[in-house]
């Protein structure tokens, strides 16, 4: 019902940094919500396996009592509600009490943390909305390199070697939709916030940033390697040269959101890689066009990338 996109924080940090060096702290921010992508991912694939008539929703954010709630993942059964918190964590974890150590034996925010935060709020939701159906709340480590050590049985945590025995109890389930059912997933999309506030966002420049089409797998120089091919020099990825350009103008978009998207100025963004007339067509394919002549811009058709 609602696809996963790539986060905006991560898209716009990987846009940043395939054309300017990062410092340390913002590079270690990329890389733990690259990993956390990685996981949401994975869960959707695992997803992927239920059958079509059950409701799935991804990436989901909402502002209650002026607090900010961001979900996952959750699933719309008959008689309720399936939300996920997922996690991407690998290695050798240990529980004391309520305490939650890292592989380095380093004291760390328990990952529960948030759903116990979130469970209010969403029953305010539900009850704000008039949506008279019960919700379960589960953290989901994906990863199956993950362990933690002294962990007691809880309802809330679904570890690796669990995934698959829960994916064949969801499997099982049928919904046959009803007015309540279309209620909340209408109430879900209309409450949603597509563009939060980032949290992180490093000062640039136009000027200051690297010019030329880059990889959008690896942040590295792509080359044309023929008429209709784009590859990249450090990682290899390749693809069709509509794709690549329509990755990098994304990139423009939101790196710059405040600027007009025109023609000649993406030539420049690109580093004059294709022709004026090859972005001329993509933009005509992929996002609406305002104004004439000189005054020409555009924007882009879907946002959620």
């Amino acid at each position: 019902m609602k696809p996963l996109y790539p986060p905006q924080q991560l898209r716009f940090l990987l846009a940043l940094h395939a054309r300017k060096e990062l410092s340390s702290d913002h590079l270690h921010h990329l890389q733990a919500m690259k990993k956390g992508a990685d996981g949401e991912i994975r869960w959707t694939t695992l997803l992927s396996e239920l059958p079509d008539d059950i409701p799935i929703l991804y990436d989901l954010n909402f502002e209650i009592n002026q607090s900010i709630i961001q979900l996952d993942a959750l699933c719309i059964l008959q008689n309720k509600i399936v939300i996920f918190e997922i996690k991407n964590y690998s290695g050798n974890y240990t529980l004391v009490g309520d305490q939650w150590l890292s592989p380095s034996k380093k004291e760390m925010k328990s990952p529960l943390i948030q759903i116990k935060r979130n469970e209010p709020l969403i029953h305010q939701f539900l009850k704000r909305y008039q949506l008279p159906i019960p919700f379960e709340y589960h953290l989901i480590f994906v990863n199956p390199k993950f362990i933690l050590y002294g962990a007691k049985p809880n309802e809330n945590i679904i570890f690796p070697g669990q995934i698959p025995q829960y994916l064949d109890s969801l499997k099982k389930q049928t919904v046959s939709p009803t007015l309540l059912h279309t209620k909340i997933i209408e109430t879900l999309l209309d409450n949603h916030k597509n563009k939060l506030n980032m949290l992180v966002k490093p000062e640039y420049h136009y000027e200051e940033l690297a010019k030329g089409v880059f990889c959008s797998k690896c942040c590295g120089r792509m080359e044309r390697l023929s008429k209709k091919r784009f590859k990249c020099k450090k990682c290899s990825h390749s693809g069709f040269v509509n794709d690549i350009i329509f990755n990098n103008i994304k990139d423009y978009s939101i790196l710059f959101p405040e600027r007009k998207i025109k023609t000649l100025d993406i030539y420049d963004w690109i580093g004059k890689q294709v022709s004026t007339a090859i972005i001329h067509r993509i933009l005509q394919k992929n996002a609406k066009r305002f104004g004439n002549g000189r005054a020409t811009y555009y924007e882009l058709i879907n946002s959620n990338f």
